[in-house]
């Protein structure tokens, strides 16, 4: 298998995915889109605007687990959609924001969100279902629902292998 047949997921950063949307980080205290506050035993923080443009609604996927073949993907060009582990991380796989009728193997890029980390996703972003880094693993969706048909699409160009840990590498 060539290098161009898989795609290795990185640790998701507001740089690394600004292409795809927003990352907010609720874990370090320090992320400036995050309202901080702390009391006797507790100190918590949420996000200064609301995640997603509109009244979203809250699901839950249960995401198998990483290595898997992205065989098709979604988008939403009426929502922007939140994604957001419970206790354990997963892979998210993304193409581009386009026009075309499919996502592009070749554009598909993959991160890894951490618990405490949340990624919003722009319209029309190509997305895969999650997938947990160690094996099946469910997490939080948040968007608006019920807006059409079903979206899915296969990848133009075949599937594309996606991989937690890069082969005889450390964990992410």
């Amino acid at each position: 298998m060539s290098a161009a047949d898989s795609v290795f997921a990185r640790p998701v950063s507001p740089d690394n995915f600004a292409r795809y949307g927003k990352v907010y980080d609720l874990t370090g205290d320090t992320d400036p889109k995050v309202v901080w506050t702390a009391g006797d035993g507790w100190n918590d923080g949420f996000s200064k605007t609301p995640v997603i443009d509109g009244a979203g609604h809250l699901g839950i996927t249960r995401g198998g687990g990483a290595p898997w073949h992205c065989r098709a993907m979604e988008r939403h060009p009426q929502t922007e959609e939140a994604i957001f582990c419970l206790a354990e991380p997963v892979v998210l796989a993304v193409a581009p924001a386009s026009n075309a009728a499919a996502p592009d193997r070749n554009e598909i890029e993959a991160f890894v969100v951490a618990p405490g980390q949340a990624v919003v996703m722009d319209r029309n972003v190509w997305h895969d279902a999650c997938r947990g880094v160690s094996g099946p693993t469910p997490y939080y969706w948040m968007a608006i629902c019920g807006l059409g048909e079903n979206p899915w699409v296969p990848v133009t160009g075949g599937p594309k292998l996606v991989q937690a840990i890069p082969a005889g590498g450390a964990s992410v």
